[in-house]
């Protein structure tokens, strides 16, 4: 099978507001710095698209202040690889941290076809759905992978009451990684503006045009949401907390101590 080149778009700049109450005096850590079996979330995330064939280029947006965390959560992974590697400031929405993540992409000098916008919060994702959702993307336009909704579907109103019966028929559940032909994407995204309103990109490629084809998905590839998706959150998150002050406490030291150094030196 032929494997076109496609870049990765890596979304980390959420504010991970269901995962984690405010701990200890307001801070709180986002969820794809937390790890399972040893690993971060975000690693986790991206190291299948490392893996597989093509990749040409990633884009990791972040959370204002989060820069070096986010850095720190992908681990070795930009010192293993030649891939180039950019880190994107997260916007107000998720769809404007898309964008400046794929218009960062473009200016790169590096060739590809298509982009993959995947969840930095998915850290069970497949080398194979990955695959086989490039490569329906390769020959339909665009596509992502989906459920079949299982469970009765109820609309309530505003006091929990029923007032509709939804047909669940055709109805699916959608899943990441979504992939587009690059230069569509990045144009349905200039086209929309920062008020579309879509729920995701899939949403505001059909606004602009386009069209998605649903592929398989996988029913292990969770988004991480709240803190019982990962059996030792409360604990870790504590722990994070406390090895984060301890690292400002040495940065703020390491700064007081140069200035000093600097002092000395502008007395000599």
């Amino acid at each position: 099978m032929h494997i076109p080149p496609f870049a990765l778009v890596l979304t980390a700049a959420g504010s991970s507001l269901r995962f984690s109450s405010s701990f200890a005096e307001g801070e709180s850590v986002k969820k794809e710095f937390l790890k399972i079996d040893g690993h971060s979330v975000l690693y986790r995330a991206a190291l299948p698209f490392y893996r597989t064939p093509g990749l040409a280029a990633v884009a990791v947006t972040y959370r204002e202040g989060c820069e070096y965390e986010t850095i720190i959560a992908l681990e070795d992974l930009a010192d293993i690889s030649a891939i180039p590697l950019v880190f994107v400031r997260g916007g107000e929405t998720r769809q404007e941290s898309v964008h400046l993540a794929l218009e960062k992409l473009a200016a790169l000098p590096v060739s590809f076809d298509y982009a993959a916008i995947h969840d930095g919060a998915r850290p069970y994702i497949t080398q194979e759905l990955i695959l086989s959702t490039l490569a329906v993307a390769a020959t339909e336009d665009a596509a992502l992978p989906g459920l079949a909704v299982t469970d009765s579907i109820r609309r309530i109103d505003r006091n929990g009451h029923i007032v509709e019966i939804v047909d669940r028929r055709g109805l699916v559940r959608v899943q990441t990684p979504q992939i587009f032909p690059f230069t569509r994407i990045l144009d349905a995204h200039r086209l929309a503006g920062a008020d579309n309103g879509a729920s995701d990109d899939a949403e505001l490629y059909i606004k602009a045009g386009g069209q998605c084809t649903i592929v398989p998905g996988d029913e292990k590839n969770i988004k991480i949401t709240f803190e019982q998706d990962i059996p030792d959150a409360r604990e870790q998150i504590l722990t994070y907390i406390e090895e984060r002050r301890e690292g400002r406490k040495e940065r703020e030291h390491s700064q007081m101590f140069r200035r000093f150094l600097n002092g000395m030196e502008d007395r000599q």
